[in-house]
């Protein structure tokens, strides 16, 4: 298969930045504390009648690009440019739009889905270190021969977390059935977490090095079924955490059998595991914030795991690493995150990343849960998502042990997406443990 840009182009709200707005945007500290790349989501469409009438295709085309345009004037900040660190300027300039074709049917690509095609989807380099003044979110629509389509999304992560963004996405579907959109909450998040001005130099070396390395990591999609994840949280479960969750159970199962993968590669030298969560706080503040507050409104959740120098074969205990893992999401409670005032925060994320930074024996698992969160809700008027996908290859971003959890399509699994280097995964795909579980890269059921 091969896709054809039609056309790219910047498409301005539908109407200027209203008056009672500011018009300039203030990023909170949580913002500043997320990474300066596109994140990517790839919604794929089938076209219920199974054939392209051109009339019809046009016109679909002609209300996404229009609806796209009125949603950019409800969430404003998107259409603008960062005039500096802590600021955005609502100048209205717009977002990316790009509209393109593909000569293949999606039945054809979902019954195998090629991993590494997905990056055509996407109307920009996702997950890449970015500093030019880009726009906060480009899109791009990409029409099969069947008529079936793919809304491929980049929001920019300075100014949206994975919830926010998928509001959006879904605020821009209700836009497109003539729905009412509730505004956002702009507000709190600046208001609750002020943006410190300028970050010292260190901070951002240390910050830098964590997320982006200029490394190529290849991805892997695999999926979890219910009844594996079923098993995985009975094996996982404790006297101290009798019930472990889907995510806590599979976090420390893909990370005992990566760290296992790891040793037999001989690829790394470690003592200590560090796995990372970003954390939803809008309902672990008192009071809850809104579900449309805009902004990152996340947390890091930090699990260390220290390995004995006598286990040369780093085996891990699957139920002490969940318990970990539940200790650490634990500590983001409504309490702490009173007490995280701005120099505060800033301190405890400067000393993690500076031990980063110095440590050579950390090995890193950073995961990212989009579960739950909408994404199959996506409706622009003819329907949900088939699939909903993340991304191919990646260069220059986290560049080993990124982990992206998404809802499997049928049932109550997860998809793993898994990022890594060549020789870990060449182990991996082998594993037999890894495999009674991990199904991989499935085709995806179109009814």
């Amino acid at each position: 298969m091969n896709v054809k840009i039609l056309s790219e182009e910047i498409i301005k709200p539908s109407s200027p930045t209203p008056h009672h707005h500011p018009n300039t945007y203030k990023v909170s500290l949580l913002d500043q504390f997320s990474p300066s790349s596109y994140m990517p989501f790839i919604l794929f469409y089938k076209n219920k009648n199974n054939s392209l009438d051109h009339q019809d295709s046009a016109q679909t085309l002609s209300h996404l690009k229009e609806s796209f345009s009125k949603t950019l004037a409800i969430y404003y900040p998107l259409a603008g440019r960062f005039r500096d660190a802590a600021t955005i300027e609502c100048n209205d300039e717009g977002g990316l739009y790009v509209e393109a074709q593909v000569n293949g049917t999606l039945p054809e690509f979902l019954k195998q889905p090629d991993v590494q095609f997905l990056n055509n989807f996407l109307p920009c380099k996702a997950n890449g270190l970015e500093k030019d003044r880009i726009p906060p979110v480009a899109v791009k629509i990409t029409q099969f021969q069947c008529g079936g389509l793919v809304v491929g999304a980049c929001l920019f992560h300075k100014v949206v977390d994975a919830a926010a963004s998928a509001a959006f996405l879904n605020s821009w579907a209700r836009v497109a059935r003539g729905e009412k959109v509730v505004e956002p909450d702009f507000s709190s998040a600046s208001a609750l977490f002020p943006p410190k001005d300028p970050l010292s130099d260190d901070f951002v070396r240390y910050f830098d090095n964590f997320f982006f390395q200029g490394k190529k990591s290849y991805m892997r999609r695999y999926v979890f079924d219910a009844t594996a994840l079923t098993t995985l949280r009975a094996n996982a479960a404790s006297e101290k955490v009798p019930n472990p969750s889907r995510v806590e159970a599979l976090s420390a199962f893909v990370a005992e059998r990566l760290t296992w993968a790891s040793t037999a590669a001989k690829s790394e030298i470690f003592s200590t595991l560090m796995i990372t969560h970003p954390v939803n706080l809008r309902q672990r503040i008192e009071p809850p914030l809104p579900d449309n507050t805009f902004g990152n409104i996340i947390w890091l959740a930090f699990a260390f795991y220290e390995i004995d120098p006598s286990n040369t074969e780093k085996k891990i205990d699957h139920a002490d690493l969940v318990k970990i893992l539940r200790e650490a999401f634990a500590g983001l409670n409504k309490d702490s995150i009173a007490e995280l005032d701005a120099d505060e925060a800033f301190n405890a994320l400067n000393e993690v990343l500076e031990s980063v930074y110095t440590n050579e024996n950390i090995k890193i698992f950073r995961f990212t849960s989009a579960n739950n969160m909408g994404l199959y809700d996506v409706d622009f008027g003819w329907g949900t998502p088939s699939w909903v996908a993340h991304m191919g290859d990646m260069v220059g971003y986290r560049s080993k042990q990124q982990f992206v959890f998404l809802e499997a399509t049928t049932g109550k699994g997860l998809e793993l997406w898994l990022a890594s280097d060549e020789a870990e995964l060449s182990i991996l795909e082998k594993d037999p443990e890894f495999l009674e579980y991990a199904t991989p890269n499935p085709s995806i059921c179109i009814e």
